[in-house]
């Protein structure tokens, strides 16, 4: 069957509703012969590090995917940082009793290496594959610096350099990429942290990222990463890629700063709060994998802290970029 995309405009909703989805591409199932359904929760870019009420926000959505009773959580990265201070956010975390999974962010890295924070998270690998139910999941790390044929990982803030040099897969976890998808035979999902097709925030070296993911697109459900803290969809040669709001806020320019959102001791204690325009609720999301070879994603809408970015002037950027306080409904047919 020709893959073909089909998307209904979402309806406007009140504050951290649930809401009528997107339908999005089409084409053969793989699933004939599965026989479960798999439910995952899914976050990205809470921030525990900036954000004030991050440990309120994680409790929200651990509640309520331990009511929906999901075989799984996942966060995409910029997560918390390796430090003692935030081990009860990381408690709050492990009231969630089922497989729980990380990939690492850029921000993860401001004041550790990897390793440390594999230590602090639990977390085996920068990079990963592993199988649930009927369905393969793949993490990336793109989190490399890439200088003079060198790659370098990140560490201590040693990405704060030339964006030129920044956000690369290496070498190394990309002929292991290649090696993953071709091993398997199942439907397959990847997860990163870079967007794997932004033209403006993505991975650098995504072009090869994606030639591999096009050979095997008869598998590929889609990607999903966080990052840029925008709600979008991405439709290229046969792969869907799908954006993952921020759980916190969107990062605003000095120029439209604010110090109106929290009270004045908030911005004492938390530095880079004025530049951060702020989500009224915690988004994240729910993902429902059927074997009739169906995805439904079932985000949670919300609303700016007032003033939103464009009531402090910002003007709205262009189609790609845009932000908005929610996180959409999507179905894809695979």
């Amino acid at each position: 069957m020709e893959r073909r995309k089909f998307i209904n405009q979402i309806g406007t909703g009140s504050a951290a509703s649930l809401f009528a989805p997107l339908l999005l591409s089409f084409k053969p199932s793989l699933l004939s012969d599965a026989k479960e359904s798999l439910r995952f929760g899914i976050v990205a870019d809470v921030h525990k590090d900036l954000m004030p009420d991050a440990d309120q926000r994680l409790e929200k959505f651990i509640s309520e995917a331990i009511t929906k009773d999901v075989d799984f959580i996942i966060q995409l990265g910029d997560f918390c940082m390796a430090d003692s201070k935030n081990r009860d956010f990381i408690n709050i975390w492990e009231t969630f009793k089922g497989p729980k999974y990380h990939v690492l962010g850029n921000h993860d890295m401001d004041r550790n290496s990897k390793q440390e924070m594999l230590d602090f998270w639990g977390m085996p690998k920068t990079y990963y594959s592993f199988d649930f139910h009927n369905y393969h999941f793949v993490v990336l790390d793109a989190n490399f610096l890439y200088q003079d044929g060198k790659f370098t990982d990140y560490e201590n803030s040693n990405f704060y350099v030339n964006s030129n040099y920044r956000t690369f897969v290496d070498d190394e976890q990309i002929e292991w990429f290649k090696a993953d998808l071709e091993a398997t035979q199942l439907p397959t999902i990847v997860f990163s942290h870079q967007s794997l097709w932004h033209y403006q925030w993505g991975v650098k070296n995504r072009l090869t990222l994606q030639k591999i993911m096009e050979a095997h697109k008869e598998r590929v459900i889609c990607c999903m990463n966080g990052h840029n803290h925008i709600d979008f969809h991405h439709h290229q040669n046969g792969i869907d890629y799908i954006e993952i709001n921020s759980m916190s806020y969107q990062w605003m320019e000095d120029k439209y700063k604010n110090t109106e959102r929290y009270p004045k001791e908030m911005y004492e204690q938390y530095k880079w709060l004025p530049n951060m325009a702020t989500y009224k609720d915690p988004l994240y999301a729910f993902a429902e994998l059927r074997s009739e070879g169906t995805l439904a994603i079932e985000g949670v809408r919300s609303e700016w802290m007032p003033p939103s970015p464009y009531e402090a002037g910002m003007p709205k950027p262009i189609y790609g970029n845009a932000y908005s306080a929610e996180i959409s409904d999507y179905k894809l047919r695979f």
